[in-house]
C-alpha cells in the first residue's frame, strides 16, 4: 500500500481528472497540485484511480519514505 502520492506538475495537462476523482486531495490551478495526502481509505482509492486515469502519468504512488538530507 502506498504511503502517499506525489505529483510532477511539469507533466500535467490540467485535464482536471484527479481533482474530480479526489477533490480534497488534488487541485488544478494551471497545473495539478497536491493539496494534502489522502487521509481515509476512500481517498487512497480515489488517488489510485486518479493516478491510473492521468493521461501523462503525472501522479505516482510513493511506496517508501524518501530520506531527506
Amino acid at each position: 500500500m502506498p504511503i502517499g502520492y506525489a505529483v510532477e506538475p511539469e507533466r500535467c495537462l490540467s485535464c482536471g481528472s484527479c481533482a474530480i476523482l479526489a477533490p480534497g486531495v488534488f487541485a488544478v490551478v494551471r497545473r495539478v497540485r497536491l493539496v494534502r495526502q489522502p487521509a481515509t481509505e476512500a481517498e487512497v482509492t480515489a488517488c489510485a484511480a486518479a493516478a491510473l486515469v492521468c493521461p501523462t502519468q503525472a501522479i505516482e504512488a510513493v511506496i517508501e519514505a524518501v530520506p531527506r538530507g
